[in-house]
């Protein structure tokens, strides 16, 4: 089989003292942890004593358990993804530039295994330098929007680094999907993306997570994807056998194949990976739902539906390696591009 990549996978790179967790995600954590699924009254669990495990739980500072899960589950290569967790009100230990170099570091300690995507919180000052800086001198391989931390994607602070992927030629990522309580979904609303592939209309754009878990907005993404020809959708937990029932998942991939093609929908996880017991349950996981992409043709038969080699492959692989430019896909080439942006003034502020 052709090369696999996966397009969505985080790495925790803090130590002790030096955290890659703000302090109100890791307390959030340890809440969940405490009191939620598959926790039920009388609590027993004390999230003050869980807080200082978070962080050790969930972190590969090294990247040496992310590319262990990867060996075990025949992954290739892997897109990191930041997640600046800004907008949950509190501040990590680690610094921004600090957080990004871990990842830069982590991708040459093994060479060909990790492209990493810059993702500060645009509201960061400098995080426009930081993410400019890297693509240019090919540090940052894309870069990642995660507007549930209080910003739609069409917010034109956002329009700068637009700027600099659609100069660059590097693909924009862009979070749709629903997972309060800290987050907040409204700014995730896919709907807001037609803003962005509309001023943007020759930019690569990325639909991370394609709606999941709200079947509406993933309508909204199949509708942006079939009219936006630059727009990719990347599945994770609608593709995750450990999330969403097998026909389930090949049905639903089936109608965003007929509706986009299968050169334009990307293979992911969202995976994270540790040395902990989580960390190895993780890697089950990951096994797991890399074995249903493999096996796409086969098992779609049992529901009447057909895949072909050819295009799980794209899917699972050359489709994001053309994006990021790993292979040369000359047959993809558009002769033609739009060639303009921006056509109208940003929306008027609300009274």
């Amino acid at each position: 089989m052709a090369m696999i990549l996966d397009n969505h996978v985080h790495l925790v790179s803090g130590t002790m003292g030096n955290e890659y967790l703000s302090p109100h995600y890791r307390w959030w954590n340890a809440y969940r942890w405490a009191y939620g699924p598959p926790q039920r009254p009388p609590y027993e669990r004390d999230p003050l004593a869980l807080y200082p495990r978070v962080e050790d739980r969930v972190n590969d500072p090294d990247g040496s358990a992310t590319v262990a899960a990867m060996d075990k589950a025949g992954v290739d290569a892997a897109v990191l993804i930041h997640a600046d967790h800004l907008g949950f009100g509190s501040l990590q230990a680690k610094g921004m530039e600090e957080m990004h170099q871990d990842y830069v570091d982590i991708a040459n300690r093994y060479p060909g295994r990790f492209y990493p995507f810059a993702g500060p919180d645009v509201r960061r000052p400098g995080s426009l330098e930081l993410v400019t800086r890297g693509i240019q001198d090919g540090r940052f391989k894309g870069f990642k929007v995660m507007p549930e931390q209080g910003y739609f994607v069409s917010d034109r602070i956002l329009y700068p680094f637009y700027d600099v992927c659609l100069e660059a030629g590097v693909p924009v990522a862009i979070c749709a999907n629903f997972e309060p309580p800290m987050s907040r979904g409204r700014f995730n609303e896919p709907l807001h993306i037609t803003d962005v592939v509309a001023d943007f209309p020759d930019l690569n754009v990325i639909i991370f997570h394609a709606g999941f878990p709200f079947e509406h907005w993933f309508e909204v993404c199949l509708g942006i994807g079939h009219y936006a020809l630059n727009t990719y959708l990347e599945f994770d937990a609608w593709g995750d056998p450990n999330r969403c029932p097998e026909e389930q998942i090949i049905r639903r991939l089936a109608r965003a194949r007929d509706m986009l093609g299968a050169h334009r929908i990307t293979f992911g996880t969202d995976g994270q990976f540790s040395h902990s017991p989580w960390g190895e349950r993780r890697t089950q996981g990951y096994v797991r739902h890399l074995n249903l992409w493999r096996e796409l043709p086969e098992r779609a038969k049992r529901y009447g539906i057909t895949f072909s080699r050819e295009e799980v492959e794209l899917m699972m692989g050359l489709n994001l390696a053309r994006l990021l430019k790993i292979v040369e896909m000359p047959e993809y080439e558009k002769k033609r591009k739009y060639g303009w942006k921006i056509l109208m003034p940003g929306p008027r502020p609300t009274p």
